[in-house]
């Protein structure tokens, strides 16, 4: 594959997890200590637009499926959504002077925008996966290539706010209206990244304009799934690990400013740099280990390394610079394992798919993929919400009783920990492997259903030259 090609698609990862990680980090903090809405409505919405998010996916997979345009069946949503998906994204984040159910209106409301938005371009940008590649390995590259950027994505997600957050006077009257001024100008930034990075990746990618398939009832479009044992397996590990990383992502910011206490954005900015630094410079290990060892195998070594991080809260202790650098590094290092493999793999189970119904539906188990990784995260959110609630958090207040320290430990770590066991128990049952995979080619191959797609001169599917 061409650079153009990895780097346009791997943009797409950059808008999706400047997003994902900005909300998934900060926004909980941002709506419950500055702006001033009660966890439980945080939670509330959260749950809700994150669920018609999940529903909406497997929706924009079908549909993405049976489009015929004549410019494509995937690109053109990425065109009409980028616009929109920034526009709510500064929205979310610039909040109008309300207070009470009116303000938990609004935040559900540009949530629901938000989310509706992101879904129209991602779900199709995720499914040219395995349409640019068609190689066991080809796939991993373009999954790298999707994830590294990602990772760029993630560093602005998180470093964002905090760096619009230095200088402000955090102790004068109006810190508050300083934070929400900050905030503001970090999501307008954001929203034009996000805009730019969609352009991009719907400019320099290519798909085969002569695929399509009818859409299947859905009853039997859930049974070929359900029928699909590899997916069945990665799809259980993936919700599950999904489950537990919501949990810590949402809760990261707490445990550095009331466990650590750490709550200078200096300190955010330098753990945050660390993280995604680590994550990068771990791709060539990733590769290397899923060429050598095969796919699953890295996939599970990338789900056991998650469990240091998790547990680590009870290890470090306020000041403790050291251990949170090196909990930091842990945790962008297994980011990379989980995401990238989850990715690759997902494209290698449309092959036993097309085998078996002869059709190509890479939307469908896009969405429905991303149906039940949000539905996850869904979960997640509202159980930390929650959860604050259960121990005791005190919005707005500047220091938490002991046994609400830990009670953020034990929910930073516990529930994590347990989920993510469960998903490598899970994925024990997933038996596509590189020979195997190969042998699904050679049977496509065979039956002549993809000989044309599976040449690499083909001018529909290559992007331009550089």
């Amino acid at each position: 594959m061409s650079r153009r090609a990895l780097v346009s698609f791997g943009l797409s990862g950059l808008a999706n997890n400047l997003v994902g990680t900005c909300i998934g980090v900060h926004l909980m903090m941002f709506y419950t200590d500055i702006v001033g809405l009660s966890p439980l409505w945080v939670s509330a919405g959260l749950v809700l637009a994150t669920l018609w998010d999940a529903v909406s996916d497997i929706a924009m997979g079908r549909i993405s499926d049976a489009t015929r345009w004549e410019a494509g069946r995937r690109r053109p949503f990425i065109l009409l959504g980028m616009v929109p998906a920034g526009l709510a994204f500064a929205l979310l984040l610039s909040p109008p002077d309300l207070s009470g159910p009116a303000l938990g209106v609004f935040f559900i409301g540009a949530l629901l925008a938000l989310y509706t938005a992101k879904t129209v371009v991602q779900v199709p940008a995720l499914s040219l996966l395995p349409e640019m590649a068609r190689g066991y390995d080809d796939r991993t590259r373009l999954a790298s290539a999707r994830e590294l950027l990602g990772n760029v994505g993630d560093l602005l997600g998180l470093m964002l706010p905090p760096l619009f957050l230095l200088g402000l006077d955090l102790d004068a009257p109006d810190a508050a209206a300083q934070a929400r001024g900050a905030f503001s100008s970090a999501a307008l930034v954001g929203g034009v990244v996000i805009v730019v990075a969609l352009a991009a990746t719907w400019g320099g990618t290519r798909e085969d304009r002569r695929a399509h398939t009818e859409p299947a009832k859905l009853a039997d479009a859930l049974r070929a799934l359900r029928a699909n044992r590899p997916f069945r397996s990665l799809m259980g590990a993936s919700v599950l690990a999904a489950l537990g990383l919501g949990f810590v992502n949402a809760l990261v910011l707490y445990v550095f400013v009331h466990v650590l206490r750490m709550q200078s954005p200096v300190v955010h900015m330098s753990a945050f740099a660390v993280n995604a630094g680590a994550a990068i410079c771990s791709y060539p290990l990733w590769n290397r280990l899923a060429e050598r060892k095969g796919k699953p195998f890295a996939f599970r070594c990338g789900l056991g390394l998650s469990l240091v991080t998790f547990v680590s809260v009870f290890f470090v202790s306020p000041g403790d610079f050291v251990g949170l650098y090196a909990v930091m590094v842990f945790g962008g290092a297994s980011n990379v394992g989980f995401w990238m493999l989850m990715h690759s793999l997902s494209a290698d189970v449309t092959d036993v798919d097309e085998l078996a119904s002869g059709e190509r539906r890479e939307g469908l188990f896009a969405g429905f993929a991303a149906l039940l990784r949000k539905g996850a995260g869904a979960a997640a959110l509202g159980g930390v919400g929650v959860g604050l609630w259960l121990v005791g958090y005190q919005t707005g207040a500047e220091a938490q009783s002991a046994r609400t320290v830990l009670g953020l430990k034990v929910l930073f770590a516990a529930p994590p920990t347990v989920l993510v066991l469960s998903a490598l128990w899970v994925f024990r049952g997933f038996d596509l492997t590189r020979a195997r995979h190969a042998q699904v080619l050679r049977a496509l191959a065979r039956r002549g259903a993809t000989i044309e797609r599976a040449r690499p001169t083909d001018p529909e599917l290559l992007p331009h030259a550089a």
